[in-house]
């Protein structure tokens, strides 16, 4: 399955779907900066700011604040869930 999620992130043109799920799978393997986020999707920050407030509002993702490391964003397990689903889905029917 992951070899799904390379495909979208190397394609040029990505929707807002396939976007969401990069996010939520970036934010799964580590606790990431909008930075690193940014940096890693080929992001411009207004478009990843939108993209994480969504996922934020939906409780797919969560800010954890620090003092060492300032603000950081982990997948939460309902987004988690929300990968796996979105995978197995894409697997099932177009592959």
């Amino acid at each position: 399955m992951k070899q799904i999620l390379e495909k979208f992130h190397q394609s040029p043109r990505r929707n807002k779907y396939e976007i969401w799920i990069e996010i939520l799978d970036l934010c799964t393997a580590n606790n990431v900066h909008l930075t690193y986020i940014m940096r890693e999707l080929r992001l411009q920050t207004r478009k990843c700011k939108e993209y994480l407030k969504f996922l934020l509002e939906r409780d797919l993702l969560t800010v954890i604040e620090t003092q060492q490391d300032g603000i950081i964003y982990q997948t939460t397990e309902k987004g988690r869930e929300c990968v796996k689903t979105f995978l197995e889905d894409i697997n099932k029917f177009f592959i």
